[in-house]
């Protein structure tokens, strides 16, 4: 098979270098601010005591016993201050 000919562009293209100022905008510093608070609550908790053997079940009963139960709950805030 014979080999097309090339088309050769008859479209010039001009490039144009178009320049703009640039302004340069200065980091300022910025600090990063966590406030940590912690809340302590105290609440009755129920636990239910069992026999531990057979012998003890057929002659005691499960006896329910209720105990304070502390929680700590640690609340973080963080913010930014530029």
């Amino acid at each position: 098979m014979p080999q097309k000919p090339k088309k050769e562009r008859t479209d010039e293209v001009e490039e144009v270098i178009v320049t703009k100022p640039v302004v340069a905008v200065e980091a300022k510093p910025t600090i990063e601010v966590v406030t940590e608070k912690k809340v302590i609550t105290t609440e009755p908790e129920i636990e239910i005591r069992r026999p531990a053997t057979l012998a003890q079940a057929l002659t005691e009963r499960a006896v329910a016993v209720v105990k304070p139960r502390t929680r700590v709950k640690r609340m973080t805030h963080t913010r930014r201050v530029a």
